[in-house]
């Protein structure tokens, strides 16, 4: 009973870390079929075969080696496995299967060192063939000390790693991982075929400084990947948004020309109209005053940046048949600074714009309210839009840009998450009942702080 249990449980502690490790970084998009019952097989299966592993050795004599062969056929299994049900870039793959493989020989030489050094507590013949109780536990000892920093320091930071990084932009990252873990390897088997086991404290703390050292490499070369990553796409944002701003401010300083030189116009053709000119002039003068005095009107909030933009996308809407309703109460300024405010809002509606261009003019329809809410600015935007499957429940605007024709489209909701985040706030979006909404809560500094 003991034979089978130590044995039982060695194979499976052994395996199954290492079996399941290897599927962990991977997002269900990246797989055959969902993650979780892929990882529940997985276990299942190793259990399976730990169940069997002592029974194949009573039955066969300890000399042929079964053990071993029990162990690499397990290991061909779970990599044909991996290579079949992972759906990745190959570097990637590789990448993970030489962290697992760092961890799986890491294990087996520390106790396989231990057991030289202490041949006395593995009585039941070869280490590679079978395992005593002590190494059973000597296993179970390392995986309880090993498994927690390979599990925070390895296998989380790369699959934030695998869910951010593009294929051509892991090279660096993929070479030196590779590189370290072969020279970690290597060195392990340059002391083993040295056999300087007579120097045992020595070796077991440079095998432990080896080990710590790569799990830190790891951990530092995944990291630091994905700063920059953030920050190169933060830079990105900035570099959009100020692009915007520019775009947005020329536009509504075209509006308020335009406005001006209506204006012009307006009085000029006043004058013909007293002095008895033709019906034609009264009737341009009654459709262009209506307009001029719709544009005058737009002054709801108090600041100028909202209202100016508020102006531009109205009058844009009223030129394309959408019906609007705009309601504002910000009681005086914002408080953010101008450019955020103008590509936050301007990102928005034009979004929104875009999207109701697409329908016939009797389905076009804009809802804009902002409000004060205490130190809370909130704003919350709807269009209809077409028929698409609904989104359900609210969500960062990740989950829509798979779904947008334009690319602008994607950039402008990440624009105003963005400044949402720059302003200790929110930004989430819901598209349900052919109607997209944004909804967006802003914190800004109040007077006085930065």
């Amino acid at each position: 009973m003991i034979f089978y249990l130590s044995n039982c449980l060695g194979f499976f502690i052994q395996l199954a870390p290492c079996a399941l490790m290897i599927f962990l970084p991977f997002p269900d998009e990246d797989m055959r079929f969902p993650r979780k019952r892929i990882l529940t097989v997985t276990a299942a299966l190793t259990g399976v075969l730990s169940a069997l592993f002592p029974l194949v050795l009573l039955r066969t004599p300890a000399s042929t080696g079964i053990g071993n062969l029990i162990m690499l056929l397990a290991v061909i299994l779970v990599l044909a496995a991996f290579v079949r049900l992972v759906q990745e870039n190959l570097m990637m793959k590789i990448m993970v299967f030489f962290a697992v493989l760092f961890y799986a020989i890491t294990q087996y030489w520390l106790v396989n060192s231990t057991r030289v050094f202490l041949p006395e507590l593995f009585s039941s013949g070869s280490m590679s063939s079978s395992y005593s109780p002590a190494s059973m536990l000597l296993y179970a000892g390392m995986a309880a000390v090993s498994l927690p920093p390979m599990l925070l320091c390895v296998i989380r930071p790369m699959g934030e790693f695998i869910r951010e990084m593009e294929p051509e932009e892991i090279r660096r990252e993929f070479w030196i991982a590779v590189t370290t873990t072969v020279i970690l390897v290597a060195t392990m088997m340059a002391v083993s075929v040295a056999n300087v086991y007579r120097y045992y404290v020595h070796i077991m703390l440079l095998e432990l400084l080896l080990i710590l050292e790569q799990i830190l490499i790891y951990w530092l070369l995944f990291q630091e990947s994905l700063r920059r990553k953030r920050d190169g796409e933060r830079q990105r944002v900035l570099e959009v948004q100020q692009i915007q701003y520019e775009k947005i401010s020329r536009e509504m300083e075209n509006a308020r020309q335009l406005r001006h030189d209506l204006r012009h116009h307006l009085n000029v053709l006043g004058a013909l109209n007293a002095q008895g000119k033709q019906d034609e002039i009264s009737e341009y003068l009654k459709q262009y005053g209506a307009v001029y005095d719709q544009l005058r009107q737009v002054n709801l909030s108090g600041d100028p940046v909202v209202d100016g933009i508020l102006e531009y996308y109205l009058t844009r809407a009223r030129d394309e048949s959408i019906v609007t309703e705009c309601e504002v109460d910000l009681h005086g300024t914002s408080g953010l600074k101008a450019m955020d405010m103008t590509v936050l809002l301007g990102n928005c509606l034009e979004n929104a714009l875009q999207a109701l261009q697409k329908l016939p003019p009797e389905q076009r329809k804009l809802s804009i309210n902002l409000r004060a809410a205490k130190a809370m600015i909130l704003i919350r935007i709807q269009n209809s839009c077409a028929e698409t499957d609904d989104s359900g429940n609210p969500t960062g605007w990740a989950a829509f840009a798979g779904h947008k024709e334009s690319g602008y489209a994607s950039i402008g909701l990440s624009s105003a998450d963005a400044i949402a985040q720059k302003y200790n706030g929110s930004a989430l979006f819901q598209r349900k009942d052919n109607t997209f909404t944004t909804r967006i809560i802003l914190n800004p500094p109040r007077q006085g702080q930065e």
